[in-house]
């Protein structure tokens, strides 16, 4: 695995990443509150369908999954999941993708429980 970035860094990055899916088309900020209270929040991006793999014409990925951690084990991380894979249907996307790094066991784990499998390898070569 490559170097983590800083968190001042990582913020920084992530703090652009956000501002771009907010302001563009074809992304959805799913969010879970109670009593008020943000607990925790998915972002679904939308766009074009496969050219290789038929998955609809539309193509839906979860980009960032969070829940609290006094909060997990609840069923947040289910219902924001079951949230992104309705926007998906609703868009026409034929499946619902999510990336994880590969040493995540607690995430992969999570996404196997909801009926994600794994699919594609992204290979890194420094």
């Amino acid at each position: 695995m490559p170097p983590v970035r800083s968190f001042e860094d990582s913020w920084e990055h992530r703090r652009g990443q956000y501002r771009a899916w907010l302001s563009g088309e074809g992304h959805t900020l799913l969010v879970a509150e109670r009593d008020g209270h943000l607990i925790g929040y998915a972002m679904v991006s939308l766009d074009e369908g496969s050219a290789t793999w038929d998955v609809g014409r539309t193509t839906a990925e979860i980009e960032t999954l969070s829940v609290l951690e006094s909060e997990r084990g609840g069923g947040v991380g289910r219902a924001l999941t079951e949230a992104a894979a309705e926007v998906a249907r609703e868009a026409g996307a034929g499946a619902v993708a999510v990336g994880v790094a590969h040493t995540n066991a607690d995430a992969i784990r999570f996404y196997e429980r909801e009926g994600f499998e794994p699919f594609y390898v992204l290979m890194l070569r420094p």
